[in-house]
């Protein structure tokens, strides 16, 4: 999960192993353009697909099952409600087997609509705001004297360290909301960082190595970085790795995009301009030109985005001393020292990017040393704009916006902005507070059943496969037994029930009224907390993503599969509701985490969590050839571009979250199945017409039904190994020979299939 923020919680290695459902709390299809009113209205929901899958299901109107036992509780008639909105109003002239995607949401697409400060709107995104909107209530209230601490935690002075928590937080939230003091500090706190650099960096003496330094120490990561991670083949010990820097365009697609380019150097000029000043524009429209030319060269130098992504590709343990030869022009040995505990001794490094480091090399012999400069200098600004005056960073803002289709001039309301400031830089408190007011032991109970289901199918399926040899099905089975669940919050590193863990936790880090200074202080803490990992075994109890979330990971050197308090809610996830909505919707999700382990990537990583071949070369083949499949069938759809082109999905980079939706649904429908063999589910009032098959596939397509402006779409599709929205209900359900069965399709068979 990637967030934004002047620190984040994890390093750029969980965004290379970690396979998160989601790239952004929600991805979803084509939407709007023109603003009314400050709210976007949705256009016509455009997509390509291959030819559909004609069926046989016909329906002149609702086929009523009145001898069937129906639910009529408040929360059944509730969901039905939200089904029967969501679902195309002309539905009984839709088949679902030809495009399940507007039967199942085009009553959803019609009647939701975009805030001018997002991209994306969904289901998950809906969710996303119930949670945020209980956060929002708690930061803007006094500490609840009524709050219950776990009785484990609450002897001595819990009452007090738990006060004490709440307050950092407050603070934390309150100095982001002083929106007075943020713009009478104006431009001033980022100019005297850039003032303190060009000093630096204009010095008799100063090499590349030390600048570099000094941007990493304030959070900047320029043409090169340095951090920690697992070492994949040995994931319990905690090492160094080495990669690219920070490139201003989420792709390297965009620095062959015209538009893109002048919009990105009209963004460069105007922070320069307000930074440095306006009478210096002719100098600042130089600077952003050999800006812009210098990352054209680091990001053709750059993997592809499903390069990256490949560990084949990036792990490659290296002897520190060869490290330095990729690149003469940086001591990477300076650069870990920098930064390292002084009694830790670097020894081999990861080489994640070994193509870029020489190919800079020979990028910086032909710039010159004013150029490098002026972009560690924007690599700075670029970090810390967004804690400046919205004046000051309109440029900033205005350019983000653009990327994402949103009006050039849109900003967030400021506490949802300062919310996202607490949910990244004090995670575990905000945590502690949220799992009080929205997860109860029950709920935690039933996610772990659930959970439990899936994996029992998927190591019986395992059991089943032909193309498998005995062995490598065995380690496979090893691998689920061996898995660790984590559910609802962290309870170690730190235990969110426990106020003096988290007191404790925290202790160093100092939070003032200062919205400036505090993103400082953040930084300061995450920096000192990455780099002391090298003094211990890799953690691997600690949580990438906070507990409000809605999201999910499968994390492969720790194999460990992770559902955070925020996804485990309505309507994903509901003790009220026939079962087959919890195991279609979050069932769903927990399977598809569970098949990361076992797809392009998650399948190099055995039983131990280690990168390793432990597939023989027949299973191996035989993988590659299914695996291929999937690339082949997704990378038909399209979308269409604000130009009105068509853009093909990548299928190459794509194809692990394409295994694991398919992988997903198909154990979550076989869990399901036992379950309700055992004691069926009751139906849905005024759903009659389905069967409960039926509204298990429902219940999946409902949770993916979503809106993406243009031009998010396109970015999506360069960066975002997820699929839009749409086509992960259409290429899913494809795929699924119990959909197929349970809506009459013609052709049972899956278009692909793996596990």
């Amino acid at each position: 999960m990637v967030y934004n923020g002047s620190s984040s919680m994890s390093s750029r290695k969980i965004l290379v192993a970690s396979v998160a459902l989601l790239s952004s709390v929600v991805a979803s299809p084509l939407s709007g353009q023109r603003p009314a009113g400050g709210v976007y209205k949705r256009s016509t929901h455009s997509y390509s697909r291959p030819p559909p899958l004609v069926g046989s299901w016909s329906s002149s109107g609702p086929i009523r099952r009145q001898a069937e036992d129906i639910c009529e509780t408040e929360a059944c008639k509730s969901f039905a409600d939200s089904v029967i909105a969501g679902r195309a109003s002309n539905y009984t002239d839709l088949d679902p087997c030809d495009d399940f995607a507007t039967y199942t949401c085009a009553g959803w697409w019609a009647s939701h609509d975009f805030r001018a400060d997002q991209s994306n709107i969904g289901v998950l995104s809906v969710m996303s705001d119930v949670n945020t909107a209980l956060m929002r209530s708690i930061l803007e209230s006094p500490y609840p004297s009524n709050t219950t601490i776990n009785s484990t935690y609450s002897t001595g002075d819990a009452k007090s360290l738990d006060e004490q928590n709440f307050e950092k937080m407050i603070a934390a939230y309150d100095s982001c909301m002083d929106t007075d003091a943020v713009n009478k500090a104006g431009a001033k706190p980022l100019q005297d960082i850039l003032s303190a650099f060009d000093a630096l960096a204009s010095g008799n003496g100063t090499d590349l190595t030390e600048k570099l330094i000094w941007v990493q120490r304030y959070g900047g990561a320029g043409i090169v970085q340095a951090t920690t991670t697992a070492d994949d083949k040995n994931p319990n010990i905690t090492t160094v790795a080495l990669t690219s820097g920070l490139l201003g365009l989420d792709a390297k697609e965009y620095y062959t995009d015209n538009e893109a380019i002048a919009n990105y150097t009209t963004a460069i000029v105007g922070m320069f301009d307000n930074l440095y000043g306006d009478d210096k524009h002719d100098a600042n429209e130089k600077i952003a030109a050999e800006i812009v030319t210098f990352e054209k060269a680091l990001a053709n130098a750059s993997p592809d985005a499903s390069q990256a992504g490949d560990v084949e590709y990036y792990y490659n343990p290296t002897p520190i001393a060869e490290a330095d030869d990729l690149l003469p022009e940086i001591s990477f040995s300076q650069l870990i020292k920098a930064f390292a505990p002084s009694n830790y001794t670097v020894g081999d490094v990861i080489v994640y990017t070994p193509d870029y480091f020489p190919a800079v090399s020979s990028i910086l012999k032909n710039t010159t040393t004013e150029a490098v400069n002026a972009y560690l200098d924007w690599v700075l600004i670029q970090t810390w704009a967004t804690r400046l005056s919205n004046n000051v960073s309109a440029p900033y803002r205005r350019l983000q916006n653009e990327l994402q289709g949103k009006d050039p001039e849109a900003t967030a309301e400021r506490w949802r902005t300062c919310f996202s400031d607490v949910d990244v830089n004090l995670p575990w408190i905000e945590s502690a507070f949220f799992v009080r007011e929205a997860f109860s032991p029950e709920a935690k109970t039933f996610g772990e059943r659930i959970i439990t289901d899936v994996e029992d199918v998927f190591k019986a399926k395992l059991k089943t496969y032909e193309w498998m040899s005995d062995e490598v099905k065995e380690l496979a089975i090893e691998k689920i037994l061996n898995m660790v669940e984590k559910i609802g919050y962290p309870d170690i590193s730190p235990n969110v029930q426990d106020p003096k863990a988290l007191a404790d936790f925290y202790a160093k880090l100092n939070v003032t009224d200062s919205f400036f200074e505090n993103g400082l202080a953040f930084s300061n803490f995450t920096l000192a907390g990455t780099w002391g990992d090298l003094n211990h075994p890799t953690d691997k109890n600690r949580w990438f993503m906070t507990a409000p979330t809605v999201n999910a990971y499968f994390n492969p050197p720790s194999n460990e599969i992770a559902f955070p308090a925020g996804i485990m809610q309505q309507p994903l996830f509901n003790l009220d509701l026939p079962e087959y909505v919890s195991y279609g919707a979050f069932g769903a999700v927990a399977g598809h985490e569970l098949t990361h382990a076992f797809d392009s990537s998650g399948s190099h990583y055995d039983e131990n969590g280690a990168y390793r071949d432990w597939w023989d070369n027949a299973t191996l083949a035989a993988f590659e050839n299914k695996t291929q499949c999937f690339i082949n069938q997704f990378s038909e759809y399209s979308i269409t571009t604000p130009a009105g082109e068509q853009l093909h999905i990548n299928g190459e980079l794509t194809q692990g979250e394409n295994v694991a939706d398919t992988g997903g649904l198909s154990a979550a429908f076989a869990a399901w199945q036992k379950r309700n063999e055992a004691e069926p589910n009751q139906l849905l009032p005024g759903l009659e017409e389905y069967t409960r098959e039926q509204l298990f596939y429902l219940s999946y397509g409902g949770v993916w039904c979503g809106e993406r402006r243009p031009a998010e779409a396109v970015r999506r599709i360069y960066s975002d190994p997820h699929s839009p929205p749409n086509v992960r209900i259409l290429g899913t359900v494809a795929n699924q020979r119990g959909f197929k069965e349970a809506f009459k399709c013609a052709n049972k068979e899956p278009v692909c299939e793996l596990w």
